[in-house]
């Protein structure tokens, strides 16, 4: 086997990682924070209020279990995306196996007894910096009969946005790893002052364009949840001392527990005790807004059914 496919470091999908709580706790609460970043893979413009299914991740194949990070369908066609925190000379394969393990599960039976099977719409999502990174991972995977086909894999790199372009094309899923594109600065143990103070003056900034952004669309929901993720990023990644505080005093929130969850159930248990049914209203319209089923918000929001349906279809 060949040494770069040997040396293989693994990533941020791997189980009990961070980075991967954060980037699955995004895909699976705020899913529509995925429609940008699929436009900027695959040159697509949806927009902010694309209608789309979540898929499951979980496949169970001969030699285990298949858990990918996120899958979308968006009218016809599935995206798959993928979160990666480090090298791995691997890559390209995993992607196909994975690939592969979606396509068997939305086969099609056609006239005549073939079975057709498409492979989604699949990125890669570097969140680190990396140098040498290709713009894509590619498989040339070769028939039987000597014909071969070529399979590729555009890969996004986060640090190649500055906060500037991340509102302008709302690639809000980058903003919980912003801080590593400083990781090696903030962990020395003594920063340059003048240094830290830019970087402090552009995370509030940071987070006043989100504050704006939140308002704009009145989703004050995805302000606290973002700034909780972001939060999280910084506590995994820089040790005790003088960075770590001073981010964290211009962000809050408890590590990957949303606070917007804490809001609903408060909003939950408030209407429970007074009534208020035009609140558990709002709520369950804020919950199918960000891609929640009817069914999972009837469990949440202690509502039959048939009454959240008539809510989100007025």
């Amino acid at each position: 086997m060949n040494k770069d496919m040997e040396s293989t470091e693994y990533s941020c999908s791997d189980f009990n990682s961070t980075f991967d709580d954060v980037f699955r706790t995004m895909a699976q609460k705020m899913p529509f924070l995925m429609i940008p970043i699929i436009n900027e893979a695959f040159g697509t413009d949806y927009t902010e209020d694309q209608t789309f299914e979540q898929l499951r991740n979980e496949f169970y194949e001969s030699y285990g279990k298949v858990i990918t990070d996120s899958i979308l369908k968006i009218g016809s066609n599935i995206y798959h995306i993928e979160c990666q925190s480090q090298r791995d000379g691997r890559m390209a394969i995993r992607m196909l196996e994975y690939d592969i393990a979606i396509a068997q599960e939305h086969a099609l039976m056609e006239d005549g007894g073939r079975i057709s099977i498409r492979l989604p719409r699949s990125c890669v999502f570097y969140i680190r910096n990396h140098r040498r990174l290709p713009v894509a991972h590619e498989v040339r995977l070769y028939l039987p009969d000597g014909r071969y086909i070529d399979y590729s894999v555009p890969v996004i790199r986060a640090n190649r946005f500055d906060a500037e372009e991340i509102f302008e094309k709302g690639l809000l899923m980058l903003l919980p790893y912003y801080v590593l594109r400083y990781e090696h600065f903030l962990k020395r143990g003594s920063p340059d002052d003048t240094k830290m103070g830019e970087v402090i003056d552009e995370f509030r900034d940071i987070l006043e364009r989100l504050m704006d952004w939140s308002e704009q669309r009145d989703m004050p929901e995805l302000l606290v949840d973002l700034t909780d993720l972001m939060r999280t990023v910084v506590e995994h990644v820089l040790p005790e001392g003088q960075a770590r505080e001073r981010l964290g005093e211009i962000m809050g929130g408890n590590i990957l527990k949303l606070k917007s969850e804490e809001l609903l159930e408060e909003g939950h248990n408030e209407g429970r005790k007074e009534g208020r049914t035009e609140e558990r209203k709002i709520i369950a319209l804020r919950m199918f807004k960000s891609g929640m089923s009817p069914d999972q918000i009837a469990d949440m929001v202690d509502a039959p059914y048939e009454e959240v349906l008539r809510w989100v279809k007025d």
